[in-house]
């Protein structure tokens, strides 16, 4: 049998020559700055994205609590209607919220960028139950409203016309408000930027029979 000598393997050990280099040296920062690019846009996005879930968890609650408690407002006085005060960017309304069959006093108020909620407890289980006034009610923070620095929060209607209360009007017609409109904006800050989410509803007073049909 013959014996067949195998060639060897072709080798080449000169390496990268100059040319080589620099091409290899003048791509390096431009990959490197694309990959830089793309992964700032990712972090953005993924920061974007986390900040307006929780905008919208925030802003869901809130509303959530806040509709409950308008829907159950109730009059304290016969003819003297659910609200205490109203404004755009606070009101305050009668609502048993602990359902011990005496109402508390439900106050929502904007100040800064932030919606806050307080309850204040009747000093008499009676009427006139004499509830605390504002400064004496403690708050707590809802949400942040921070797009909202110059938009009402609240818009009011009575069972008479279908455009809102104005809010020349709204110290007079307190006894009449049946229904009311809100508007959040909540907000959140991101890399990107601030991220807002906006939610609108309008909200019927069961407990009101001048209520919009």
């Amino acid at each position: 049998m013959m014996k067949r000598d195998l060639a060897p393997e072709t080798r080449d050990d000169r390496g990268f020559n100059l040319v080589e280099l620099l091409i290899v040296a003048a791509l390096t920062p431009v990959i490197l700055g694309a990959a830089f690019l793309a992964f700032g846009a990712m972090t953005s996005n993924y920061s974007r994205i986390e900040a307006t879930s929780e905008a919208t968890g925030e802003a869901q609650r809130g509303l959530d609590t806040l509709v409950r408690e308008l829907r159950q407002a109730r009059q304290v006085q016969e003819g003297g209607g659910a609200f205490a005060s109203a404004t755009g960017s606070s009101c305050s309304f009668y609502c048993d919220v602990d359902l011990d069959g005496t109402p508390e006093l439900v106050a929502y108020y904007v100040q800064g960028s932030d919606l806050y909620r307080g309850v204040g407890e009747p000093a008499l289980p009676v009427y006139p139950y004499n509830f605390p006034t504002r400064d004496q009610t403690m708050f707590a923070r809802v949400l942040n409203v921070g797009g909202m620095t110059s938009e009402a929060v609240f818009t009011y209607f009575n069972s008479t016309a279908s455009a809102a209360i104005s809010e020349q009007s709204l110290s007079a017609s307190l006894s009449t408000i049946s229904a009311v409109g809100i508007r959040l904006l909540a907000s959140r800050p991101s890399t990107g930027g601030l991220v807002s989410v906006d939610f609108s509803t309008k909200v019927k007073i069961r407990a009101l029979f001048n209520s919009l049909s």
